[in-house]
């Protein structure tokens, strides 16, 4: 009962951001950024492609460099249970061509995802789910005790993959087939997603709004680089050392925490688009934009330039 109470709520928010599956598309949407200040560098992002509205609420998706291809986690049907096993992952090309809609069947409400040795790592509501890249099945699952909502997943240097759990602010570790609680504290307010890097994990907010950096050492939460971004998503980093970071509500930020510069590179909000757990593609400099209800992959070039 617990269960399905924290998950009518999560959905019943999920309502509250977005009304519908967005419509058709303005051509407002292709380049947008926000004004800069002459001392920073212009960030723009310019359109690329679109994948027609044929995904089923993604989520989240993932660049898999060794085979240069595109996973998308597809939720499926959004509803109260969760457990209605018709989530998938989507193969895109590079290109934005639907290799392969359902590649991998049988998931719950997949969402974040990582890739290490082969393998890539997938947030499933309650557990994470392990498939074989080459096989493209499922080859192990870990149940996470009292996880609730399951969202995001980073995986560091080591191995060690970190799943944030929005609804009960967890984010757990799953290293050497064991999965254990990392850490656990209400400041996280939903703690939704993560990038390992060295001796840090990034977090973006879900409720608290904020992008800032977590020690590994003693578990502390640093100084927000960027905050008041309602419903922050997922987080890359960029060729240049920077980062950008999404909001599901349909915001795409970029930060440069060194020169505590940001710009609001993109914004959806007007066409009920979301932008939810983004992807990046090195080679081309290329944001992959998840949009949610709008039931589709957007590839984004980034453009730099003096303001």
């Amino acid at each position: 009962m617990k269960l399905i109470f924290s998950y009518l709520t999560v959905i019943f928010s999920v309502f509250l951001f977005a009304c519908g599956s967005g419509g058709e598309q303005e051509a407002s949407q292709e380049t947008t950024s926000a004004d800069t200040t002459a001392a920073m560098t212009s960030v723009t992002l310019e359109q690329v492609w679109a994948t027609d509205t044929v995904m089923m609420t993604p989520e989240s998706v993932i660049y898999d460099e060794t085979n240069d291809v595109i996973y998308v986690a597809n939720i499926g049907t959004v509803n109260a249970e969760g457990t209605d096993g018709d989530g998938f992952i989507s193969k895109l090309s590079t290109g934005g061509e639907v290799v392969e809609l359902q590649w991998v069947t049988g998931l719950n409400d997949p969402k974040g995802m990582g890739i290490r040795d082969g393998k890539l790592y997938v947030a499933d509501l309650s557990e994470v789910a392990v498939i074989d890249l080459a096989g493209g099945e499922i080859s192990e699952t870990y149940p996470v005790e009292g996880a609730v909502f399951l969202n995001d997943i980073t995986i560091d240097e080591n191995g060690a993959v970190y799943i944030s759990d929005s609804n009960t602010d967890k984010i757990h570790m799953l290293a050497d087939g064991q999965v254990s609680t990392w850490m656990s504290d209400s400041t996280l307010q939903r703690p939704n997603g993560l990038y390992a890097e060295g001796n840090q994990i990034l977090l973006a907010s879900l409720n608290g709004g904020y992008l800032a950096p977590i020690s590994k050492d003693n578990k502390e939460i640093g100084e927000y680089w960027l905050d008041n971004i309602p419903s922050a998503d997922g987080i890359i980093k960029t060729n240049d050392g920077n980062y950008i970071v999404s909001t599901w509500s349909g915001e795409v930020h970029y930060v440069d925490p060194d020169n505590n510069e940001t710009q609001k590179l993109l914004d959806t909000k007007a066409q009920e688009i979301n932008s939810a757990d983004i992807g990046y593609i090195p080679a081309q400099e290329m944001v992959l934009v998840p949009t949610f209800f709008d039931n589709r992959v957007v590839a984004y070039k980034i453009n730099k330039g003096n303001s």
